[in-house]
């Protein structure tokens, strides 16, 4: 599960531990992910799911913890639009592409 920490991502890994489901919880948050560990059945992985070795680690985790991945749950998202004129425009809507659309093609 993609955007782990915080949110719609918590609130489903909280839900998905508490029915006795094993959960991958991924996020580049590390010390929110922290939290989010500490209930039973959830394995973290600090990450920028943009990557593919992020993506790559969060099903070998799944195979090796939990046998194998029954369901992936993608809900990693940023925004944060700046003016097209602002300095850092253009790195800010790539960031924003890399991690909503990039990173659940790589999730697939």
């Amino acid at each position: 599960m993609t955007g782990a920490a915080s949110g719609i991502g918590r609130a489903t890994a909280e839900l998905f531990a508490e029915r006795g489901v094993g959960v991958v919880a991924v996020d580049h948050d590390e010390w929110a992910l922290k939290d989010v560990a500490r209930l039973d059945g959830v394995v973290p992985l600090a990450g920028d799911v943009s990557t593919e070795a992020a993506n790559q680690k969060a099903v070998e985790l799944a195979v090796e913890r939990f046998g194998g991945l029954d369901a992936v749950v993608l809900n990693a998202g940023i925004g944060g639009t700046r003016p097209f004129e602002a300095p850092g425009a253009v790195e800010a809507a790539e960031r924003i592409l890399s991690v909503n659309l990039r990173g659940p093609v790589l999730g697939i």
